[in-house]
C-alpha cells in the first residue's frame, strides 16, 4: 500500500470515532431531569448535571419561551452559571399561560445540546398542590 493510501485509510478509521466520542460527550454533558419547582407562584427551574460532569468546570445557560413562541430567550441572571437552578418567576408571571424552560452545558469547550421541560402552567401546578 502506498503512503497516500494508509494515511487515507488511517483518516477513515480515525474520522468516525472522533464523530462518536464527540456526540457521546455531548450527550454526557446533557443536564437531567430538567424541571419547573413552583411554591406560591415562584416559579424555579431546576436541573442535575449530565452524566459526565463530576468537575466544577462545567456552566449553565437557561432559556426560556412562552407556549406557541417560536423564538426562545436568554435568560440573563443564569447564562453561565455554576447553579444548579435558575428563578423564572418573572418570566413567567402570567399565571394561565404555558411556558418552557431549557438548559445546556458547556465544559472545556464542549457544548452539550439542551434539555427542554415539558410545558410548565403556573396556575396548574398551583392547583396540583392543593
Amino acid at each position: 500500500m502506498t503512503p497516500k493510501h494508509c494515511f487515507l485509510g488511517f483518516l477513515i478509521s480515525f474520522f468516525p470515532t472522533g464523530v462518536i466520542e464527540t456526540q457521546s460527550a455531548h450527550e454526557c454533558l446533557k443536564p437531567q431531569r430538567v424541571h419547573f419547582q413552583s411554591r406560591n407562584f415562584h416559579n424555579i427551574l431546576h436541573w442535575q448535571p449530565g452524566r459526565a460532569c463530576t468537575s466544577n468546570s462545567s456552566i449553565y445557560f437557561v432559556q426560556y419561551k412562552t407556549y406557541g413562541q417560536r423564538q426562545w430567550k436568554n435568560k440573563e441572571d443564569c447564562w453561565g452559571i455554576l447553579e444548579f437552578f435558575c428563578d423564572l418567576t418573572n418570566e413567567t408571571s402570567d399565571i394561565q399561560e404555558p411556558y418552557y424552560g431549557r438548559v445546556r452545558t458547556t465544559s472545556a469547550g464542549i457544548h452539550s445540546g439542551w434539555t427542554m421541560t415539558q410545558r410548565f402552567t403556573p396556575w396548574w401546578e398551583r392547583a396540583k398542590g392543593i
